[in-house]
């Protein structure tokens, strides 16, 4: 009956979950956002589809989307800025429905590269894959 007058030791693991700290909610998983560089075929205000023969040519814009005018991304643009044929990049991540969701898309972007001058692709028609960069002129 002595063993009833020692105190009750309680470890951490044994506390009641409402003594517990509030776990924080997981951190937003990172998007994998894929490059995009290409040519202007058509804009709408939900809709950016590019110049290519891929099956990916078309691009979901929502209120998430960034547009930007110029080369240091801060001058905020609208649908309406983006000319058929012009050149653009930008980034884009797929959506659980298989879309193509833009995430920025960026007006103040030249085309560089062998076909500049012909009027072609410098990404053969499809969007820029991860790593692909324009070529550069030599100097």
């Amino acid at each position: 009956m002595l063993a009833l007058a020692a105190p009750a030791v309680v470890s951490a693991a044994e506390k009641p979950a409402a003594e517990k700290p509030a776990a924080k909610e997981p951190a937003k998983a990172k998007e994998k956002l894929t490059p995009l560089y290409a040519q202007v075929e058509s804009i709408t205000d939900t809709l950016l589809t590019v110049k290519g023969t891929g099956p990916d040519l078309k691009f979901v814009i929502n209120s998430d989307t960034r547009i930007t005018k110029d080369k240091a991304h801060k001058e905020a643009a609208t649908v309406a800025d983006v000319k058929e044929g012009q050149w653009v990049g930008g980034s884009y991540s797929k959506a659980a429905d298989g879309s193509n969701v833009l995430h920025s898309l960026h007006l103040g972007v030249s085309q560089n590269g062998p076909s500049a001058a012909k009027g072609g692709s410098a990404t053969k028609g499809e969007p820029a894959a991860k790593g692909d960069q324009p070529a550069k002129p030599k100097q």
